[in-house]
């Protein structure tokens, strides 16, 4: 099509003399134009846009007087501004009422406690973890589907944030100032600082707290409009690799090792775990101090037992299998206790 061909086209169009065949020229063209662009959208999304900007431009086209003979006597180089610019002000609208939908904030997703005035929100729509950085310096690791509030600045005797969903915190020291995650089941976690996750599973209606690194006091609200426990008077205390279940069908607290312990100590610190003939207790006691962990036998000829092998690479479940295999014992978790069944050795 030439460009002289083009110009009668818009004006036609301009003046709804349009066959279907040519309307369908002119979506071409729309179509080109917003592909070019640098709007990086979806192609769900830009259909969403789509169907709205036609809608927007049948409406503006048709709201005209179609016996108007101005339209049709344009210059054709008004004509290919005029619906340049028609387009591109279609498309601007669209692009704002895409964007404020993606922005908007689910209402009542924390129901457990009023939230400070003055608190702003970040839920995270996308899915991919976003990092939110505190004014005290501490991060936040939000995960998918999760909000969390909070003050612009910490004031006062505590800095608390509001969390729905899962993060990972990593809490900056203040011993002045106690930081506490409130839950939206009602479960707090109290810090100076360290780093824990805070998971909800929103189908069995619990909350798990985890242990990375430091302590971390997990306690609960009474009712939802009560002052906070102090930490004395009903709360558990965990520490890396041990992690608190909460779950508010029987407001109970379970305390229990992490899925997958990692070492607590420095690399540099670490042993090899590399042993030629050492003795059960030396290896069982590196396993303790590099998880932060307590180790039980219920048989005192365990302390006969020798160990040869490398099991630096295994993870510490891993370790224990092949330990336990080489014994003829077994373990098992309690708690946050793990404990070493067997006969032991002669």
């Amino acid at each position: 099509m030439s460009q002289y061909e083009f110009d009668d086209l818009l004006e036609k169009y301009l003046s709804g003399q349009c066959t279907p065949q040519e309307e369908k020229l002119v979506l071409a063209w729309y179509r080109s134009f917003i592909n070019e662009s640098e709007i990086e959208i979806s192609a769900e999304e830009k259909q969403r846009i789509e169907s709205r900007i036609w809608s927007n431009v049948t409406a503006t086209v048709g709201s005209g007087e179609p016996e108007t003979p101005v339209v049709r006597m344009w210059p054709r180089q008004v004509a290919r501004l005029a619906i340049a610019g028609c387009f591109l002000l279609a498309v601007t609208s669209a692009w704002y009422w895409w964007s404020q939908q993606r922005t908007i904030t689910p209402k009542n997703i924390f129901t457990q406690e009023p939230i400070p005035g003055g608190y702003v929100s970040v839920f995270n729509e996308t899915d991919n973890n976003r990092e939110v950085a505190l004014s005290d310096g501490s991060e936040v690791r939000l995960e998918p589907g999760s909000i969390v509030y909070y003050p612009p600045a910490f004031s006062g005797h505590t800095r608390d944030v509001y969390l729905s969903g899962n993060a990972f915190f990593r809490i900056a020291h203040d011993a002045s100032r106690h930081f506490i995650v409130h839950t939206s089941e009602g479960v707090l976690a109290e810090v100076l600082g360290t780093s824990f996750y805070v998971s909800h599973d929103k189908v069995s209606h619990k909350v798990e707290v985890a242990v990375v690194t430091g302590k971390v006091s997990v306690y609960e609200r009474k009712k939802k409009n009560d002052t906070l426990f102090t930490a004395s008077a009903n709360s558990i205390i965990i520490t890396p690799n041990q992690k608190v279940t909460y779950k508010t069908e029987n407001n109970q607290f379970t305390t229990s090792l992490v899925d997958d312990p990692k070492p607590v100590t420095a690399p540099e610190k670490q042993p090899t775990f590399s042993y030629e003939d050492a003795s059960l207790e030396e290896v069982l006691k590196a396993l303790e101090d590099t998880y932060a962990i307590t180790i039980e036998t219920d048989n005192g000829q365990f302390s006969r037992c020798h160990f040869t092998g490398d099991i630096t690479k295994q993870h510490l479940y891993e370790k224990l299998d092949i330990i336990c295999q080489s014994v003829q014992a077994s373990y098992e978790v309690k708690g946050t206790t793990i404990y070493i069944k067997g006969k032991g050795c002669n």
